[in-house]
């Protein structure tokens, strides 16, 4: 498997991240119950159309699985990256 491009990839993340920022900036400022009305609507419009769905739970959650054994990743949360780690303790009695 050919990975994708780098830069393909950092596009991709930054229209996510836009995305998931102008959501929640939506949800803050509409009433609750307008927000309720639309999530009942995407979630029973999801639960209609999932006899159209092209795999099956137990396909998908093989092929999750497949993918994690392939790429080496534990299972869980990424490692931390350095730069965030928090630095090591002192050790008071010395």
């Amino acid at each position: 498997m050919i990975p994708p491009d780098p830069e393909f990839r950092q596009q991709n993340r930054r229209e996510r991240i836009l995305f998931v920022k102008k959501s929640a900036d939506w949800v803050r400022s509409v009433p609750n119950e307008v927000w309720s009305e639309r999530q009942c609507a995407l979630i029973n419009a999801l639960l209609a159309n999932r006899s159209n769905l092209p795999l099956t739970k137990e396909q998908y959650l093989r092929m999750i699985e497949t993918a994690r054994r392939k790429s080496d990743r534990r299972k869980g949360s990424p490692v931390m990256p350095s730069r965030v780690m928090m630095a090591p303790k002192e050790d008071p009695c010395c």
